[in-house]
């Protein structure tokens, strides 16, 4: 009964992991300085998985293009970058915004740290966690106009089966281990990113290429 009460516990904790209450985003200097493009730069890594970067690079254009704005294609930027010498992101973090708008001509710069890209196991459950910061800064002053926070827990499943609790942990442990091998991270960083750019009074407010420009700024407030 005890072990049970455990799992339980376990279960109830992992069920309110996604339930982060945001700070308000404070819009102000978004108005002021009215982006209408962004570049998107490669995203530093606070996680240990070496291909996380890579794989987040080629997720983050269409959200913030479907909010209206002209998004600079990710992997000429990440070319131009290596050309000047910015392989890594110490290097990239180093270039004051005024150089980017010089060498491309953007309006703001998109700066993302990926915090999470992981497979969990809780109890008889397997999770996909992705979990990004975002930060949109003004490419005339370094204003930061933007940020964001989005993390996404994607269900990969448990495992029932005979032979009790522990059967279910054994079967749990097998399913687990198929889904760290075949579940992709990209559709999960995608819904991460959409999520981040299109909430309500959190997302990012719609771009001149958007139906909704200027129409939706009251839920910005």
């Amino acid at each position: 009964m005890r072990l049970f009460s455990c799992v339980i516990a376990a279960c109830a904790v992992l069920s309110l992991s996604g339930c982060v209450t945001q700070p308000k985003p404070d819009y102000s200097s978004f108005f002021d300085h009215q982006p209408r493009s962004i570049l998107v730069v490669p995203p530093a890594n606070k996680t240990t998985a070496v291909d996380a970067p890579a794989v987040f690079l080629t997720t983050v254009s269409a959200a913030f293009a479907e909010r209206g704005y002209y998004v600079f294609p990710v992997f000429l930027v990440q070319d131009i970058l290596n050309d000047l010498g910015a392989t890594d992101e110490g290097a990239i973090a180093a270039i004051p915004p005024e150089k980017f708008k010089e060498v491309f001509g953007t309006d703001s710069i998109l700066y993302v740290t990926i915090t999470d890209w992981a497979t969990s196991y809780i109890v008889v459950a397997s999770n996909i966690i992705v979990g990004a910061e975002y930060r949109l800064v003004d490419a005339d002053t370094g204003a930061v106009l933007w940020t964001g926070k989005q993390k996404v827990v994607h269900d990969s499943g448990g495992g029932g089966g005979g032979g009790g609790l522990i059967g279910a942990l054994v079967a749990a442990a097998v399913n687990a281990a198929i889904t760290a091998t075949t579940v992709q991270y990209r559709p999960i960083a995608i819904q991460a990113n959409d999520m981040a750019a299109s909430q309500s009074g959190y997302g990012i407010p719609a771009g001149p290429y958007h139906p909704e420009f200027q129409k939706d700024r009251g839920q910005f407030k």
